[in-house]
């Protein structure tokens, strides 16, 4: 029942090969095509689906586009829901839309084998009695308000669930088959879109993967910002990072770190991957260089320089030297880690930023001294005023302060 679908949404070949497989596998599905009017949605379901696995639709001409149009449409139109969200795929492929928004009030259930032609049987006209034909009416005016399906939250956020636990069970083709109906039901949702790319990538189907992170793009939201900029990083798309499509995508640049001072630089380079990845700066490859380095160098491909700049600046290199990558290289920046002598200069940028930290440091340890200092007087001064509560407590208890009078000087006589 759904294999058909699942089959069509996951098998993605490269051009050459989906175009020969597409003749190979075709059949009569370019007549059933032009045929649409009566073909029925069965046959139509089988040739949609072997379009969508097979056709290169970069070689289609004209005349196969418009017929392919009004074949998708039929099935978008009068399938099930399934049916509706694989001929949507396929109109979209094209960069064509449905005639009109599909209504789910008028689609009508069907029985029996899917392969069977549709009968339309129409209910014999009453008998109409002869009268004058009334004056014709005016065409109303055309409404200039269009109606514009709206998105259900709900059904999307459910199918969406249903994406997601299946994607835990490890049943990848049903997940997506919910996932897109889920995009579907609601274009902003972009979350269905992400999870979808993510088990194209697990199918092994890497430019499908691209393509809906592209749709999720193009929703242009700051979730859908967000999410883009979240799969340059995750690491289910690791394997991704290679593909020119994706790196345009996400501005992703595929990082080499090399070790060029030998042994004693292995702890350093891979200290470097470790920060940049704490930074969500993935690095592609370690190793070590051929040539011993004097100096550390950063290599960048055309359109790369930002990110080569962002990795010296996150690192704190001190003095490099960048220079743009000229030879064929499947990374697009490669910093080769030298040995630099002592007393080697290093550039302002790298040198004001140690500077700025030293005087952050300085500055918080000032504040703690200070502080310290301030508690120490505080306890003091607290010492000093117990000590004179105490004395004059002392005072008013003993006036005399307990002194006695010397001899033979008479008492003070007591006051009436």
């Amino acid at each position: 029942m759904r294999r058909g679908l699942l089959l069509a949404l996951f098998v993605m070949a490269s051009p050459a090969a989906a175009q020969e497989m597409w003749e190979r596998n075709r059949g009569e599905c370019e007549e059933i095509f032009r045929e649409w009017r009566t073909s029925s949605l069965g046959k139509l379901r089988d040739c949609v689906q072997k379009w969508e696995m097979y056709r290169d639709v970069t070689q289609a001409s004209t005349d196969d586009r418009a017929v392919a149009n009004e074949a998708f449409d039929k099935l978008y139109q009068e399938g099930s829901e399934r049916d509706a969200v694989m001929a949507l795929s396929a109109l979209k492929r094209l960069g064509l839309r449905p005639k009109k928004l599909r209504s789910e009030s008028k689609a009508i259930p069907r029985e029996g084998r899917p392969d069977e032609e549709v009968r339309v049987v129409r209910p014999e006209a009453a008998p109409v009695a002869m009268e004058p034909d009334p004056a014709p009416e005016e065409d109303p005016a055309p409404s200039s308000a269009k109606k514009v399906r709206q998105p259900d939250a709900r059904a999307a956020k459910a199918a969406a669930q249903r994406g997601k636990s299946l994607m835990q069970q490890g049943k990848l083709p049903e997940a997506v088959s919910e996932l897109l109906i889920a995009a579907d039901a609601d274009p902003t949702f972009a979350e269905p879109l992400y999870l979808a790319a993510s088990a194209f990538v697990q199918l092994e189907q890497p430019e499908a993967a691209v393509e809906y992170l592209a749709r999720m793009k193009a929703i242009n939201s700051d979730r859908a910002r967000a999410l883009v900029r979240q799969a340059a990083t995750d690491g289910r798309f690791r394997s991704l990072r290679g593909y020119a499509a994706f790196k345009d995508l996400t501005g992703t640049a595929a990082i080499q770190i090399l070790n060029g001072i030998g042994p004693d630089g292995n702890k350093k380079v891979l200290e470097f991957k470790k920060r940049l990845e704490a930074n969500n700066v993935p690095v592609a490859n370690v190793g070590a260089d051929r040539n011993p380095r004097t100096a550390t160098f950063i290599y960048f491909k055309p359109g790369f320089d930002r990110q080569a700049e962002d990795i010296r600046r996150q690192l704190q290199l001190g003095f490099v030297q960048k220079k743009p990558l000229h030879w064929p290289s499947e990374y697009d920046v490669i910093l080769v880690y030298g040995e630099v002598p002592k007393d080697q200069w290093v550039d302002d940028e790298a040198e004001k930023a140690g500077e700025d930290a030293k005087a952050k440091k300085k500055a918080e340890e000032d504040a703690k001294r200070k502080e310290e200092e301030k508690r120490k007087k505080d306890e003091e001064d607290m010492k000093k005023k117990l000590k004179m509560l105490q004395m004059l407590e002392k005072m008013e208890s003993d006036p005399t302060g307990g002194a006695t009078p010397p001899e033979g000087v008479p008492e003070a006589p007591e006051v009436p």
